[in-house]
């Protein structure tokens, strides 16, 4: 008797990301997810029931893995300052591909009509509910939506702006934050 095949989850997610940054969130499928993991259409679809399914797990994968990148800068008892700050240093600094896969994977999430529960709780932990009753704390959440505003325009309108250009709006942004 063979011993029934596991699937490795995150080798499928790889698989996953991998369609939709190739293909954009139109060309997510069962079928293209098992043609390039090399599975079969029903080992897919058992692990990821729907579609969005696939969306949200590589989405929280994501959101998971940035999490850890932006709890080792902010520190143990981050201020906003250093929230913002960490922030980022976390969205501009990663490789362009990695940028480039997670703006894919908000394209396809932003395509379906999946929860953005995971995006939303991101958001409330990075920012709270983005009141500012200081001085400080609105030229922090102007320095963080800025952040966010380059990073929309660079991967998702696909604004080309070059690697040394993006080095200084990132120096940029850190600059005003500190201020």
């Amino acid at each position: 008797m063979t011993r029934p095949r596991t699937v490795d989850r995150e080798r499928l997610l790889d698989s996953v990301e991998q369609v939709v940054f190739t293909s954009g969130p139109s060309g997510l499928s069962f079928g293209a997810v098992a043609t390039t993991s090399g599975l079969s259409k029903a080992t897919v679809q058992s692990v990821f029931a729907s579609r969005e399914g696939m969306i949200e797990a590589l989405l929280e994968r994501w959101l998971q893995q940035e999490r850890m990148a932006f709890e080792q800068r902010a520190g143990e008892t981050p201020t906003l300052r250093d929230r913002v700050r960490a922030h980022i240093q976390t969205m501009l600094a990663p490789p362009e591909d990695a940028n480039s896969r997670l703006a894919a994977t908000l394209a396809a999430l932003a395509s379906t009509d999946s929860r953005m529960d995971g995006v939303m709780h991101w958001y409330a932990d990075r920012m709270g509910d983005f009141s500012a009753k200081t001085d400080e704390e609105r030229h922090l959440r102007m320095a963080f939506l800025a952040a966010e505003g380059a990073f929309f325009v660079r991967y998702l309108a696909r604004v080309p702006i070059c690697t040394e250009q993006w080095q200084e709006i990132a120096h940029d942004l850190q600059d005003f934050a500190a201020r």
